[in-house]
């Protein structure tokens, strides 16, 4: 077995890739590293974005929207409550 070394067009670092190719792997990866940078710079925090790509979000919204719910129906049930009979009132006048 005799030893060759590679020509000096195949590159011995960079498996074969002109600098052409390397460098538009480099500016294609920082691109795709400033664009996930951008896209959560533009949410209120991490979590939030976490939280939306989870689901999480719309279930913290449901459990949000029944507590309203309980605490309205608690209302009108109060203000149910409050009114006087009218049953009751025209058995008394008669």
């Amino acid at each position: 077995m005799a030893l060759s070394f590679p020509a000096k067009s195949e590159g011995v670092f960079y498996g074969g890739k002109d600098m052409k190719e390397r460098l538009l792997g480099y500016s294609l990866g920082i691109f795709v590293v400033i664009s996930i940078l951008v896209v959560f710079a533009g949410c209120d925090s991490a979590e939030k974005a976490r939280d939306e790509l989870t689901g999480n979000r719309a279930v913290k919204q449901y459990h949000k929207s029944t507590k309203d719910i309980g605490k309205i129906v608690d209302r009108q049930t109060e203000k149910y409550k409050s009114i006087p009979d009218e049953d009751t009132d025209e058995g008394k006048k008669e």
